[in-house]
């Protein structure tokens, strides 16, 4: 039924889900899986789990909370760290680079033959439906954050955008 099997993979709970459910249903089907993970552009917000990651791995210096508390500093001034320090945007790629790694391992131990990983900068859906076109792909599979009802409507999410912007069918793994 499934030939071609695109997952939308950023690391988190519900991706590592999506990513599970995918390659259950690859294994079973024979189906080749690409990965994918986006660097969202259109953030306001350098994530700090890539930023531990570029610390930890001394891509870019520590920057101390109490000087720049980038969870509550103005958007303007993260958009900027985020977008323009290629120290950032270094940190970003060799973060995904890891999470792919792992997210293909996973795969293939699910018994998945053919997977292909890539990363791309820009908006989440657009960039997640765009490979899945690329590829050819019968089904695109990616996690749900779980928003409550009044959030999603106004916040609208990715996992809601790529449903109405894919020419294939989706599913969304809670």
């Amino acid at each position: 039924m499934f030939k071609s099997i695109v997952v939308a993979y950023d690391g988190s709970a519900h991706a590592r889900k999506a990513l599970e459910a995918a390659s259950a249903l690859a294994a079973a089907e024979k189906a080749q899986v690409g990965i994918i993970f986006v660097i969202d552009t259109d953030r306001a917000s350098l994530p700090a789990n890539i930023r531990e990651m570029g610390e930890v791995e001394h891509i870019v210096d520590p920057m101390p909370n109490s000087v720049v508390d980038l969870e509550n500093a103005p958007a303007n001034l993260v958009n900027n760290l985020a977008s323009s320090s290629a120290a950032a945007q270094r940190a970003m790629a060799q973060y995904a680079d890891y999470l792919l790694e792992q997210a293909c391992k996973s795969a293939r131990a699910s018994g998945v033959k053919d997977v292909e990983a890539k990363t791309a900068m820009g908006d989440a859906a657009e960039e997640v439906v765009e490979f899945a076109s690329e590829r050819n792909a019968d089904l695109i599979v990616c996690g749900s954050r779980g928003l409550g009802g009044l959030k999603k409507l106004l916040l609208g999410s990715t996992s809601h955008k790529i449903a109405q912007l894919a020419e294939c069918s989706c599913l969304t793994v809670k």
